[in-house]
C-alpha cells in the first residue's frame, strides 16, 4: 500500500493497524479532549488532541502525512471517510466561535495548520506570562508534591513553546535535539531547587553535588524523601508527661470534703448521720474504759458513760 494515497491494493477493513480502519465506536460526535480550544490554551489543547489522534491512528490525516488522493485512487473513498471523521473531531474540540471560522474548510490538515498559525507559540505575551510565573513561583506553605506539580505545569507549557532543537542537518548526526532536551531538564531542576523552602537546604546541597545533575523525577524523589523523614521524626517525638496536679487537686478536694462532713443528728463534724455514735450507739470498749476489765454488773452502763464522755471530749478538742 502506498502510504501517501498512491495506487495500490485497498487494505482490508479488518486490518486494525491501517490508518484507514474505522472502529464501530468512531463517530463524528466523539469529543477527544476535556477542554475545548479557546485560543489561549492552544499549547495544552494541541498536545491532548495529538495524543488522542495517535491512539486512533488518525494523526496522519491531520499532519499531512497522507495528502488528498486522486479520485481514481482505490483509497479515495476510505481517505474521504477518515478525513471527514478527523474534521468532525476537530470541530467538536474547539469553541463555537472558532468552529464557525473553520466551518468551510474540507481538509483536516488545512484546519490543523490554520489553528496552529493563529494560536501557536508565537504569542510573546504568553511567553512573558509563563516566564514571570516561573520566576515568582515558590514553595511557600505548599507541600513538595503540590509545589512540584504546579511548577511542572507551568514549565511544560513554557518548554513546549521553545524550539525542539537548533539542528540544521538534513538527517541529524550531531544529537542537537537530545542535548537541547537535557539542557531544558537541567534548567527546570535548577528552578525547582531555587524555589524550595530553606528547610530543604541539605537536600539541595546534596543534589547540586551530584554529577551529572539527576533527572527531574530523581530530584523529586530525593526531596519528597526528606519531607517524609521530617514528618516521621516529628511523629516520634517524646510525648509530654501527664501532670500530677489534677491528682493532687483531687486529693485535696477529697480531704476538704471529709472535714466538712456535718452530722445532722448531733451537730458535730467529721462524721455523717449514718455513723453517729449518739444515734447508733457506741461500740464496745470505746474510750478509756476499753482497756479495763468489764464488771459483771453495770459494765454496759459504765462503758457507755465513759465512751460517751470520751467521744464528747474528743469532738470538743477538734472543734
Amino acid at each position: 500500500m502506498n502510504a501517501r494515497g498512491g495506487r495500490g491494493a485497498q487494505p482490508p477493513p479488518e486490518d486494525t493497524s491501517s490508518p484507514y480502519f474505522l472502529h464501530p465506536s468512531d463517530n463524528p460526535g466523539v469529543i477527544f479532549v476535556p477542554r475545548q480550544l479557546i485560543g489561549s490554551n492552544y499549547t495544552t489543547w494541541s498536545r491532548s488532541f495529538t495524543i488522542a489522534l495517535l491512539a486512533k491512528n488518525k494523526l496522519v490525516f491531520v499532519d499531512g502525512s497522507i495528502p488528498w488522493p486522486n479520485r481514481e485512487d482505490l483509497l479515495y473513498q476510505p481517505w474521504i471517510s477518515c478525513n471527514s471523521m478527523a474534521i468532525a473531531w476537530l470541530r467538536n474540540s474547539v469553541s463555537s466561535q472558532i468552529c464557525s471560522s473553520i466551518m468551510y474548510l474540507d481538509d483536516a490538515y488545512e484546519i490543523w495548520s490554520d489553528l496552529k498559525e493563529r494560536f501557536s507559540i508565537g504569542d510573546s505575551a504568553r511567553l512573558y506570562q509563563l516566564r514571570q510565573q516561573l520566576v515568582s513561583l515558590s514553595q511557600g506553605n505548599s507541600d513538595v508534591s503540590s509545589y512540584f506539580t504546579n511548577l511542572r505545569i507551568v514549565w511544560d507549557e513554557f518548554k513546549n513553546s521553545q524550539p525542539i532543537s537548533w539542528c540544521t542537518c538534513a538527517r541529524c548526526t550531531c544529537h542537537s535535539a537530545a542535548r537541547w532536551h537535557q539542557h531544558q531538564e537541567n534548567d527546570c531542576t535548577m528552578q525547582i531547587l531555587i524555589s524550595l523552602n530553606p528547610e530543604f537546604s541539605q537536600s539541595r546541597s546534596h543534589i547540586l553535588s551530584i554529577t551529572p545533575l539527576p533527572s527531574l523525577s530523581k530530584v523529586f524523589a530525593l526531596v519528597i524523601q526528606e519531607e517524609r523523614q521530617r514528618h516521621i521524626e516529628g511523629n516520634q517525638s517524646t510525648p509530654p508527661v501527664p501532670s500530677e496536679q489534677p491528682f493532687a487537686n483531687a486529693t485535696s478536694n477529697y480531704g476538704r470534703c471529709l472535714s466538712n462532713f456535718l452530722c445532722t443528728h448531733c451537730g458535730r463534724t467529721n462524721h455523717g448521720v449514718d455513723r453517729c455514735f449518739y444515734l447508733h450507739d457506741f461500740p464496745p470498749g470505746f474510750g478509756r474504759e476499753k482497756n479495763k476489765p468489764s464488771n459483771a454488773t453495770g459494765s454496759g452502763g459504765s462503758g457507755f458513760s465513759g465512751g460517751r464522755s470520751e467521744f464528747q471530749n474528743h469532738n470538743n478538742t477538734d472543734q
